[in-house]
């Protein structure tokens, strides 16, 4: 019979096994439910047994209390910058250079290893005898802030070191990689910031940088940081001839390395390699600013060594950021759902990253009067990490006296009630605001929410400008005859919308919590806790402390919930949405909609469907029975193929996975 001691580091073991499947490779075994169950678990034996809680364990990623400061760590082997390059001739002379240092014919190729640069962090892991002692940042490259506490909340980072078995494990290693955010996790930051009335992010490497200085290691475990391995930087009783053996090494321990690292044979290889990722990069779910060629040869690298400032034996290549010259024709104040006002500029059409730009968000009305923003004013244009549209400068040389300041509002351009200053951002806090209703009553109508089709903006001003709606409860009180007589409604559309908001009132408990608009609670935050409430009422009466019991759940997250919940107004919409018939418990799928051609299979989703919004057949796999990932692995089972597939495609025939064109998904899911 297994001692307490030997159970408990089972289930640890199982933990960072299904850890290493989720955050690392991206094959997930398990449900989140089912996980949060092995990790409830674990934290009530720890509480029995508080004697027997080790530092490696899944359960000590976030510690209890902030920090005041970070102090410095010297690092044992410097991390020096890297030289750039912006063109194809400058990488044929870096190697030509290399040639000549190292004594090599002119004639001979020499193997590169070519990754891409990802836009984030550079940190240094530190472990003895595999466990996680530390963490720091890159800081002037002799010396970097100790991090730890938040790199600890990285589930992609083992406590422990999980060696391939045999394996051996080094008395010290030093892993280098880079800390960053998806693009998803970016959009989904500043929405959150901009509801709060904070300052937006630029780009996700400034969000990732200043999620890694945050004191509180909870609120950076709540934003999803993840990264990727690159280097190892100190090894111990290893004796290693490649740097594609030092990453393949990494990847054996359990630390994710980029799926797109690449082998080259020349220079030429590397050359080509880097051009095609100018083309695709915008198909990634996070930022890259670039390539990194490095020689792949260790021994050379030591030959080679290093100025004050970079190695000699690796060149960055550098990608220009795509901007655009374009005109501001006029600045307008827009009222957010929870009461805050936004300066967005309407600029004069411009092609930009692929798109057609005509609106740029400013931000706050203090980076109107810190970069000298006048309406009229021609301005350089590009996408914050490709993503938003945002003015970077006004070319002021360009002005021609025309020119006119916008002056910040002091009052709500909508109700007129007296605005609030909250920081760097203005705030209406008038309940009745009809500007707050509209993009409340937008946002439940919306796709990820309630998915209401034909439920559009234009609709929803009349409809609250003529008083029928109020609120979003006041939906499912329309009839026809409200309808029929609006700009652009017939009898034809009318049903048809009568039709949508009927089929919405059986949309999932998740949907429902999403749709709402607690404050912090987004399309994840709703999923996570409708696994572990089986109806809004359960949500309803939550206490703080089994809301924060919750696995993603913090202090912030839980007291929004309860707030929202215990809200007058708020209870008598609930109370309208339930006599409407809305579906306020959670639903399962019944065994007999489950297709056995999708049920227990894993699909991922690449380039654009025709027929399909990527929402909707993603609910269609879920709800046959499938499992939606992100990333194309070993373990997925099909890749459903759109127009413009990116590198997913490539991934796919490279891993022999089953490739399926909109119409063989159309035959599978019917």
């Amino acid at each position: 019979m297994k001692s307490i001691k030997e159970n408990i580091e089972q289930l640890r073991d199982t933990i960072r096994y299904h850890d290493r499947k989720y955050y690392v490779e991206n094959n997930p075994e398990i449900t989140d439910y089912e996980y949060d169950q092995l990790v409830k678990e674990l934290q009530q034996f720890e509480k029995t047994y508080p004697h027997l809680i080790v530092p490696d364990s899944p359960t000590q990623r976030v510690g209890g209390e902030p920090l005041t400061q970070f102090s410095t760590v010297e690092h044992k082997i410097p991390m020096l910058s890297i030289d750039n390059t912006y063109s194809d001739n400058e990488l044929e002379e870096f190697d030509q250079r290399i040639k000549r240092m190292a004594g090599i014919d002119g004639h001979r190729n020499i193997e590169y290893v070519v990754e891409l640069k990802i836009d984030g962090v550079a940190i240094a892991l530190w472990y003895e005898k595999g466990l996680f002692v530390r963490g720091a940042t890159r800081g002037d490259g002799f010396k970097g802030d100790d991090v730890t506490a938040n790199l600890r909340t990285i589930h992609q980072i083992p406590l422990k070191l999980q060696p391939a078995e045999k394996q051996q494990i080094p008395s010290a290693i030093e892993i280098r990689g880079e800390i960053y955010l998806s693009n998803k996790e970016f959009q989904r930051l500043n929405e959150e910031r901009e509801e709060a009335g904070e300052s937006q992010f630029a780009n996700p490497r400034n969000a990732a940088a200043g999620t890694l200085k945050l004191l509180d290691p909870r609120v950076t475990a709540k934003r999803h940081l993840r990264v990727f391995a690159y280097a190892i930087g100190y090894l111990e009783d290893f004796e290693l001839e490649t740097h594609m053996k030092c990453l393949e090494l990494i990847r054996g321990f359990g630390l994710p390395v980029n799926p797109h690292t690449r082998l080259c044979e020349s220079i030429g290889e590397a050359i080509q390699y880097c051009n095609e990722w100018g083309k695709k990069r915008n198909d990634l779910d996070y930022m890259i600013d670039g390539i990194v060629i490095k020689v792949n040869s260790l021994s050379l690298h030591e030959q080679l060594g290093a100025t004050s400032k970079a190695p000699r034996w690796v060149i960055s290549y550098k990608y220009q950021p795509e901007q655009a010259v374009t005109k501001i024709e006029e600045i307008v104040a827009q009222v957010g759902k929870t009461g805050t006002i936004t300066p967005v500029a309407n600029l004069s059409p411009v092609l930009l990253a692929g798109t057609m730009v005509s609106r740029a968000t400013l931000h706050n009305f203090e980076e109107i009067s810190r970069k000298d923003i006048r309406m009229g004013d021609p301005v350089v244009v590009q996408k914050a990490g490709e993503i938003i549209p945002q003015v970077v400068s006004v070319v002021k040389e360009k002005r021609n006296g025309t020119e006119r300041i916008f002056q910040e509002p002091t009052v709500c351009p909508e109700c007129k009630s007296a605005v609030r200053r909250e920081g760097v951002y203005l705030r209406c806090h008038n309940p009745f605001c009809h500007a707050q209703a509209k993009r409340r009553i937008q946002y439940f109508a919306s796709r990820h929410a309630m998915d209401i089709e034909g439920f559009g903006p234009a609709l929803v001003d009349q409809l609250v400008d003529k008083g029928f709606l109020k609120d979003y409860a006041d939906i499912y009180c329309l009839k026809h005859p409200d309808l029929e007589n609006l700009e652009r409604m017939g009898k034809k559309s009318s049903s048809n919308l009568i039709r949508a908001i009927e089929e919405s009132k059986q949309r999932n408990l998740e949907r429902l919590i999403c749709a709402l608009g607690i404050h912090n609670v987004g399309v994840h935050t709703a999923e996570v806790l409708s696994e572990h409430f089986d109806s809004l009422d359960a949500l309803a009466h939550a206490t703080q402390e089994k809301l924060e019991g919750i696995y993603e759940i913090g202090p912030v997250v839980a007291r929004s919930i309860i707030e929202f919940f215990h809200d007058r107004h708020t209870q008598s919409i609930i109370e309208k949405l339930k006599t409407a018939g809305v579906n306020t418990r959670k639903q399962t799928i019944p065994a007999s909609e489950k297709n056995s051609k999708i049920s227990g299979k894993s699909f991922v989703i690449t380039g654009t469907l025709q027929k399909y919004p990527r929402k909707e057949a993603e609910m269609i796999i879920k709800h046959q029975g499938g499992r939606i990932l992100s990333q194309v692995s070993k373990k997925t089972d099909y890749l459903v193929v759109g127009e413009d597939p990116g590198a997913k495609l490539d991934k796919a025939r490279e891993l022999h996975v089953q490739i399926l064109d909109e119409e063989a998904f159309e035959k599978m899911i019917k």
